[in-house]
């Protein structure tokens, strides 16, 4: 089966009014313009481009994916944030059923039993946080905070204390505690990080976001963890308890099909440090950049370390042919640039322009990529 599929915006506040349409060449919504999704995930499934009326999920009988593919376009921070793993999500859904908390409560963390294994893709220049800086660097940061000679002796104080914490055993994770359990007491410390910006390029980061989410802790938060630009074609992948924060740019993003997500800080919707301090991995790392694999001319692989999806990218041209494909599972075709064709083995042909995306069954054996253009391709491993 080879089917086009397409589906709306979701106009969530850090959305862009521009990144989609512009990329895309679509008409703006004259609001933001944050996801789109593909795939059969609830919260917002893809339907059928011939038939809007019918869902994908519909159409497949009810069978959810178990990936869930999306164009991401931030103007404004997403939150600081961090996903569960298996056992947690399940613990923690069973738990808040338990409660009583109905899926839809604004208090609630686990939206269903599933861990949310994701990476991201940059279209666009693109700017993230991305797990903890190492703690040497943690420390040069609240030296130089307790050091300069234009913050108050409240700041040097506090600056000393969180010194001392983070040289405690476990001491990151008791540093993002105390950090983070300060929100509604935190406005004067943010404000005084933001002075430090005339001195420091590192703290403009914290000028930046407390104009938005202004005395959140979050804003110092971020600036314990590694700032990552990517140009266009790099990805980021995001294990279960990574902490991260996209803050700008135009993506495409691949995750297992769940909405768990906890927050730490820099929005608006509910935040739950301890909760959030449960699921984090306070290792301090390298950046998880995706080491790309070109699999033959124009065709490319992201690795990533789990079971639950497979994404590549593929860019044929006039004079290149993506030729009988293997298909491990059904899979999600997704046209970024130019205009592209697909051909099944079950003698199915479909084209797709940029911004349009089908889905392909795994009956399905082997299938052609023609044309001129970029296309990503997620898909279910075998």
């Amino acid at each position: 089966m080879l089917i086009k599929i397409a589906n709306q915006a979701r106009n969530y506040a850090w959305g862009s009014r521009t990144l989609i349409s512009d990329y895309f060449g679509v008409p703006a919504t004259n609001e933001p313009m944050a996801e789109i999704w593909f795939g059969t995930h609830p919260g917002s499934p893809s339907f059928l481009s011939e038939n809007p009326n019918e869902t994908l999920a519909q159409h497949l009988a009810g069978r959810e994916l178990p990936f869930l593919l999306k164009i991401l376009a931030a103007d404004q921070p997403l939150s600081i944030q961090a996903h569960p793993n298996s056992a947690q999500a399940k613990a923690g859904f069973e738990k808040e059923n338990h409660l009583g908390l109905p899926i839809s409560a604004p208090n609630r963390n686990y939206k269903d039993d599933r861990h949310k294994p994701e990476v991201i893709v940059a279209l666009s220049d693109f700017e993230a946080l991305c797990g903890f800086k190492p703690i040497t660097q943690i420390d040069n940061l609240l030296e130089d905070m307790q050091t300069h000679t234009g913050v108050s002796e409240g700041l040097r104080s506090l600056a000393a204390d969180w010194r001392d914490i983070l040289k405690q055993p476990e001491g990151l994770q008791k540093l993002f505690s105390d950090i983070s359990n300060r929100r509604g007491n935190f406005d004067g410390v943010a404000a005084e990080l933001t002075t430090m910006a005339d001195f420091d390029a590192r703290f403009a980061l914290a000028e930046r976001l407390n104009l938005i989410y202004p005395g959140d802790p979050g804003v110092l938060v971020a600036m314990l963890m590694n700032h990552v630009y990517l140009e266009p074609g790099q990805a980021l992948f995001l294990p279960a308890g990574n902490v991260h924060a996209y803050l700008s740019g135009l993506g495409v993003e691949l995750m297992a099909a769940s909405d768990n997500v906890l927050r730490g800080g820099l929005t608006t919707k509910h935040i739950d440090v301890a909760e959030l301090e449960k699921v984090l991995d306070f290792t301090p790392g390298e950046i998880p950049l995706v080491q790309t694999k070109e699999l033959t001319a124009g065709l490319f692989e992201y690795p990533c370390d789990t079971d639950d999806f497979l994404l590549y990218r593929a860019e044929p041209s006039g004079e290149r042919l993506m030729a009988d494909l293997n298909l491990p599972g059904e899979a999600i075709i997704l046209c970024t640039a130019g205009e592209i064709a697909i051909s099944t083995s079950l003698e199915e042909r479909l084209v797709l322009r940029r911004s349009e995306a089908a889905y392909l069954s795994s009956d399905a054996k082997f299938f052609t990529i023609s044309g001129s253009g970029t296309a990503f391709l997620a898909t279910a491993k075998a």
